[in-house]
């Protein structure tokens, strides 16, 4: 039991009102039928009138939710939305992702760091017949695909848990200097390096305005693939700045949503 583990670790100091909180909200967790107020004050060794308070605090919060009828809590919609983070990025993303579709009429991705890969979590696909197709749920290595260069090139911290063990010295150091111009201009790009006939610009949610070296730990990066030779160098500028705008746009979108 999750609240059992809690205890086993418990601080040296710890505040008993937050401590007596926390150990509810995990009772709400694991009661997906209910939790009355005498349940919670006999779980937890508090008297009914501090569980009730505590269960209003955390109603209060979006933690938990009180059915009207039968008076018990569950866990609520904060609940949910903490637990299903991607979940939640994927749904603010896609209206972002489908707009940036329709100005550059070529297929977008959202990605993130898995490891030492890119994982695509959402794709809008281009309106043309001749088009890269869905890549959601695929994955590439990090360091040779445009949206894990811009993912790399935004962590703020050390890059080596998201590179494969087997990259020689000289691969190492290549992508390094790779990396430092990518967050000085702003954005990463590929020209069949990945797949042959196949281009991309990607840009890292969170830092497209001021340069990637300017917000480091986002986490997603946006990606506009398309045929080689498609989009040339008069929509060059276009292009990218739709890209860093939609970037925007998600970030934006992130914060107001209490990320």
């Amino acid at each position: 039991m999750a609240t059992d583990s809690a205890r086993r670790d418990a601080p040296a100091y710890p505040v008993g009102s937050v401590d007596k909180a926390l150990r509810l909200l995990l009772v709400v967790a694991e009661r997906p039928d209910g939790l009355r107020v005498g349940d919670a004050a006999a779980l937890l060794g508090i008297a009914p009138s501090t569980a009730h308070r505590l269960l209003q605090m955390l109603a209060h919060y979006g933690f938990a939710e009180q059915d009207p009828e039968s008076k018990m809590y569950r866990a609520g919609p904060t609940m949910e939305r903490l637990s299903n983070f991607r979940g939640r990025v994927i749904d603010l993303a896609r209206p972002i992702l489908e707009r940036l579709v329709a100005l550059t009429q070529e297929t977008v991705h959202l990605a993130t760091l898995d490891g030492d890969r890119a994982l695509t979590l959402l794709s809008v696909e281009s309106p043309h017949l001749l088009r890269v197709g869905d890549r959601s749920g695929h994955s590439q290595p990090a360091f040779s695909s445009a949206m894990g260069k811009a993912l790399l090139a935004g962590m703020g911290g050390d890059i080596e848990p998201h590179l494969p063990s087997g990259l020689e010295q000289s691969e190492r150091q290549a992508l390094l200097s790779q990396l430092e111009v990518i967050r000085e201009r702003g954005y990463a790009a590929q020209d069949g390096e990945v797949e042959s006939g196949v281009s991309a610009v990607a840009v890292s949610v969170g830092s497209a305005s001021a340069g990637i070296s300017g917000a480091g730990t986002s986490g997603f990066a946006i990606g506009i693939t398309f045929p080689t030779g498609r989009i040339g160098v008069d929509r060059w500028g276009e292009v990218l700045a739709a890209a860093r705008k939609a970037a925007d746009e998600l970030a934006d979108a992130l914060a107001g949503s209490g990320r």
